[in-house]
């Protein structure tokens, strides 16, 4: 990990951003919210996380139809990929999740690893969804961010579309595949063409209408119930933002996780959350910044909790999870 060029441009990324996050803030208005927190409405924020998490596990699962593996199992999967992503670069934890459920429930690694592109594209395409809903009643949202939010629901769009015609003209798309491979020798592996062959079955599900709709209900419900928790949050710390606010900076700090940086977001995570309720809802820099601290801090600290426990409940020891990453 030290030795990847990502690694070290997140890292910068995430100094550079947690500078700008801490210029021009008062110290004593940043420790005033932090120590004022009401821990009662901390316990129904924890409720809403635990609410919105099981929904998680519960689309995944759905993911695998005509399967369904055990959900305490996709469970603990789920908790050591997040653990995972949130101390590793590039999401690995995605891809080590995938190779657990793979190994724990004799399912195909490359038909889990399908699941989850499904999942990040339910999510992707849930995203922009409550954004535009959001925006309705956030009239000071620039309109470049109406725009970009349009272009990236057009993006989520197509790209099921492919992944829907690809499952749908299996044949016929393997063959065209093999043609564009043809002039590129190391594409030739006939274990890398049977790892394309049960990604593709993967999306199996993007053909039955009733499963779909599940995992589209399941995915609106997450984010809902997780908009709720990061409201909630704003509750505990008597913050008066209103829960459109709450909503706009889970949505839109979830659309820039994708910019590299250090494991766990830390740094543009709070960062843009601290830009959201400063220029949207004109909040002050120091309240911003110490909300953001609190709501990540809650959600890391969770998952960190949920995935040493899985990783303990499992027997996943360093050797293993060395073991498993240079496999994946």
């Amino acid at each position: 990990m030290l030795k990847s060029a990502r690694f070290w441009i997140g890292l910068g990324i995430s100094a550079i951003c947690l500078y700008f996050a801490f210029q021009g803030i008062q110290l004593d208005k940043l420790f005033e919210a932090l120590i004022g927190i009401d821990w009662g409405w901390m316990l129904v924020s924890t409720l809403a996380f635990f609410v919105s998490y099981a929904g998680r596990v519960f689309r995944w699962q759905l993911l695998f139809y005509p399967q369904k593996p055990r959900w305490s199992k996709m469970f603990h999967a789920l908790n050591i990929g997040y653990f995972l992503s949130n101390l590793l670069p590039a999401r690995l934890g995605d891809l080590i999740r995938a190779y657990l459920i793979g190994e724990i429930e004799a399912v195909s690694k490359a038909r889990a690893l399908s699941t989850v592109v499904v999942e990040r594209l339910s999510d992707g395409l849930t995203v922009v969804l409550l954004l535009a809903v959001t925006a309705l009643f956030v009239p000071n949202i620039p309109e470049e961010a109406r725009q970009g939010a349009l272009v990236t629901a057009l993006v989520g769009v197509g790209g099921v579309l492919f992944l829907l015609g690809l499952s749908l003209q299996k044949e016929r798309g393997m063959k065209i595949l093999h043609r564009l491979a043809a002039p590129l020798p190391f594409l030739s592996s006939p274990r890398l063409w049977r790892a394309l062959e049960s990604l593709i079955d993967g999306f199996a599900i993007l053909r039955s209408p009733r499963e779909i709709g599940g995992v589209a209900a399941w995915a609106i419900f997450v984010w809902i119930t997780g908009g709720l928790m990061y409201w909630t949050v704003m509750s505990a710390m008597n913050v008066q933002a209103g829960i459109a606010a709450a909503f706009l900076v889970m949505l839109v700090t979830s659309l820039v996780v994708v910019v590299p940086s250090s494991p766990g977001y830390i740094g543009v995570f709070h960062y843009v959350a601290q830009l959201t309720l400063a220029n949207v809802f004109g909040m002050d820099k120091s309240v911003a910044l110490s909300y953001a601290i609190v709501v990540h801090a809650f959600t890391y600290i969770w998952l960190i909790l949920f995935g040493l426990y899985s990783m303990w409940h499992e027997g996943l020891t360093y050797q293993k999870l060395q073991k498993i990453q240079r496999e994946t």
